[in-house]
């Protein structure tokens, strides 16, 4: 191909020099139409479709095949290619081809002109010579395009009329224009010799110019567009976008009867991958999960990312079929409950769904939006899947709106309370300590376990004062346990925001000074995702509590992504066993295995065991029979405030013969 190319360079250069004495060379005119051609050409436009640059140099060198000949044509076609490649810096072999249809196309259509006015006796001043201007004009486009088209059949295959038909059509009208923008070019550059010329090249220039600040001013305000109602990660619509599209459904139904419903999605454990994981992972698992549900709902509806792992559905309007909604909402969890694939690893989410129904629900996008949201969180609480809205509902969404409000005044109020359920030692068969739980005892509310407020908390910085406040008040209640003649310890629950914080460990020394309590009255427990999402971090933070003497457990073992790797390097001294594989582990064969390898694996390691979950006597046995150091569980006591804990150990009198009896 590049001898091909060279040898057709070589014959327009030949051709130019055959026909040179037709050729008229004036350097006036040859200059303000080389000036003019390649300050167009500089100035291009690139279309959005198929990237074809289009410019008005087409038009200067027909006005230049026209007015000068075929050899002027040619050499200032060159030279706008030659002195255009400084911007586009495109590849050699394309600049190449570019140079010869350049070259070519203007030569060609000066030489069909001048023969075509000499056959038809035809000059300036009759319109038939206007009409042959036309005429080169799309000869010498037909040759620029086929030349386009056919070399990049050449370079990836094709049908050249496809190629070509694929380059012209979307700018079919626009080089039209050109070609009667170039008659009436010719036609005052004929009438008013150079200063015509001047005259048209200076309009033209000037008004490619202004075309150009509009389609880029036309395309930078559609990106703005785009962005200000799509999702970035997610190529989805935004929650602008979403609400104006129920603002648009609400103003073109045409009867009362029409009906459309909103559903809102949030999914479940999605905070345990990003923090476990890394949001890396989170992202690609929102990047994903995205395309899909929109392919599920389709063109039909609309979905939208509202932010973090919230999603919203716009169906298709059937809000009146209750049947319909329920059986989308169960599509919809089915769609998201699908593992997907992110860098090898398989992971799996569930969601919540909460669903609003125009107008029953609400008269405006942001009340049926508010609704939805209510709804979501009445399924979440209720782990149902999905729910309608329902009017009784609204107290528990302005309840949880107003928590993170409240919450400060709650722990300055003493409404942050712990209660403590009791640890057994296996073997000795004797408490030897409890875990530290906190509630809130709410004046009008009354007392909400953690579910109802913790995991909001543990999103804010509030959830460090929370930390400190509890840690103080199982020491303290420790301190009382053990000048009362128990010698107890207390587990307390760190959160991941909780590793991260460098003053921990002088504040629980300085702590456990205040109560006169041993470093080995406290132990602090912790989860296998808050291990990974920062290992280093993590290793460090342990490190420094562990020096103090602080005894360190990992928390629901078995139900994270942890690595042993990552075990090994922890200085961790318990396992805690979660409860849903104790609670079932004499039922399923699975759980049993699960519970009896991480004893094995705990004692190997030089760990110890606690069980959590033990609600009957018959696991209890299985467990010491298993090898398990301790356990907890309704079986032993529920959780219980600091009185009632003080009555439960003293109206045990033997407390050892109590706990046997239990075991047997």
């Amino acid at each position: 191909m590049v001898g091909l190319q060279r040898l057709a360079f070589v014959a327009a250069g030949v051709t130019v020099a055959a026909t040179a004495g037709g050729d008229h060379w004036d350097a006036w005119s040859l200059a303000l139409l080389a000036v003019f051609t390649v300050t167009s050409d500089l100035m291009y436009v690139e279309t959005d479709s198929n990237k074809l640059k289009v410019s008005g140099s087409f038009l200067g060198l027909i006005l230049a095949a026209v007015l000068l000949g075929g050899g002027p044509a040619s050499l200032i076609g060159v030279l706008t290619i030659a002195i255009g490649w400084v911007r586009s810096r495109e590849a050699k072999h394309y600049f190449r081809n570019n140079v010869v249809t350049y070259a070519w196309f203007p030569l060609a259509a000066a030489l069909f002109f001048h023969l075509a006015v000499h056959l038809a006796h035809v000059g300036p001043r009759q319109p038939g010579y206007y009409l042959l201007v036309f005429a080169a004009f799309v000869v010498a486009l037909t040759i620029n395009f086929v030349m386009i088209a056919g070399y990049q059949c050449y370079l990836d295959g094709g049908p050249l009329v496809q190629k070509a038909r694929e380059a012209l059509r979307p700018i079919l009208a626009s080089e039209l224009f050109s070609a009667l923008l170039t008659v009436a070019a010719v036609y005052v550059a004929v009438t008013h010799g150079t200063v015509g010329l001047a005259l048209v090249g200076l309009v033209l220039v000037v008004f490619q110019y202004l075309v150009s600040a509009l389609l880029l001013s036309e395309r930078r305000s559609e990106a703005l567009q785009r962005m200000a109602t799509t999702d970035v990660l997610t190529g989805l619509a935004n929650r602008e976008r979403f609400a104006s599209r129920i603002d648009e459904r609400i103003a073109a139904r045409d009867q009362p009867g029409d009906e459309f419903a909103v559903m809102l999605i949030d999914l479940d454990h999605f905070k345990e991958i990003n923090d476990t994981l890394g949001h890396l992972y989170g992202d690609a698992l929102l990047r994903e999960l995205g395309p899909r549900l929109a392919d599920l709902v389709g063109s039909g509806g609309l979905v939208a990312r509202l932010g973090g792992d919230e999603f919203a559905v716009l169906p298709p309007t059937r809000a009146h079929d209750t049947e319909w909604l329920e059986i989308t909402a169960v599509e919809l969890l089915g769609c998201i409950q699908q593992p997907l694939v992110v860098d090898e690893l398989s992971l799996t989410v569930g969601a919540s769904i909460g669903i609003s129904r125009f107008p029953v629900d609400g008269a405006d996008a942001q009340t049926l939006l508010r609704r939805a949201d209510i709804a979501m969180y009445a399924a979440k609480s209720s782990q149902s899947g999905f729910k309608f809205y329902a009017a009784e509902q609204d107290v528990y969404s302005r309840r949880r709106l107003g928590m993170l409000g409240d919450f400060q005044r709650a722990l300055a109020a003493e409404e942050i309370v712990v209660h403590y359920q009791p640890i057994v030692d296996v073997e000795e068969v004797q408490v030897c300590g409890a875990e530290a739980l906190v509630r809130w005892q709410h004046p009008e509310l009354g007392l909400l376990a953690p579910g109802a407020f913790l995991q909001l908390i543990e999103q804010t910085p509030m959830i460090g004062p929370l930390t400190r406040h509890v840690i103080d008040r199982a020491l303290e209640q420790c301190a009382r346990w053990r000048a009362a003649g128990h010698e107890l310890a207390v587990s307390v629950n760190l959160s991941v925001r909780n590793l991260v914080d460098p003053n921990l460990p002088d504040e629980i020394e300085r702590m456990l000074a205040t109560h006169s309590l041993p470093a080995a009255a406290l132990h602090l427990e912790i989860t296998e995702g808050m291990i990974m999402s920062d290992p280093d971090r993590a290793v460090a933070t342990l490190t420094s509590l562990s020096a103090l003497g602080i005894r360190l457990s990992i928390d629901d073992f078995g139900t994270g992504y942890s690595s042993l790797a990552n075990l090994t390097r922890m200085p961790v001294s318990e396992l805690k066993i979660d409860r849903s594989f104790v609670t079932s582990m004499l039922a399923d064969e699975s759980d049993l295995i699960i519970v009896r390898s991480t004893i094995n694996l705990g004692h190997d390691l030089g760990l110890e065991v606690v069980a959590e979950g033990v609600e009957d006597g018959y696991t209890l046995a299985r467990l010491g029979n298993l090898g398990c150091d301790r356990v907890q569980g309704y079986h032993i006591s529920r959780p219980l405030a600091p009185e009632a804990f003080a009555a439960w150990l003293a109206s045990t009198e033997a407390a050892a013969d109590t706990l046997l009896e239990k075991r047997a």
